[in-house]
């Protein structure tokens, strides 16, 4: 028998648009049961920029369903010749398993949005 998949009400992504660029800022924990809310997020009309940023610093946990949608939509940007930016406490278990995946190499991650934002 097959576990319900359940939504889980603590995770949440909200968007900040700005010039030239678009901020989704994402809190809680990104699984199987979240991945999808966060790929129709970043697959939004106002989530489309010649930047976009995704903010992981109020993410608690990142599974490979998570790992998933943030490599499609680093394909997606580069596809469309767009930057995408990945936002991380550098002490958080995202950032762990961005390294232990190997992602970290072929994302352009930072500490905080500000880095990339235009002046």
């Amino acid at each position: 028998m097959l576990a319900a998949v359940t939504f889980d009400p603590l995770f949440k992504v909200r968007c900040e648009p700005r010039e030239d660029a678009v901020i989704l800022i994402a809190s809680g924990e990104i699984d199987l049961a979240t991945s999808p809310q966060l790929r129709a997020e970043l697959l939004k009309p106002e989530a489309e920029a010649p930047m976009v940023i995704l903010d992981l610093r109020q993410v608690s946990f990142i599974d490979s369903s998570g790992l998933g949608v943030i490599v499609g939509q680093q394909k997606r940007c580069q596809e469309e010749r767009r930057s995408f930016v990945i936002a991380v406490d550098r002490t958080s278990p995202v950032q762990r398993i961005l390294d232990l995946s190997g992602l970290i190499k072929i994302l352009d991650v930072v500490d905080d949005p500000a880095q990339r934002l235009p002046l």
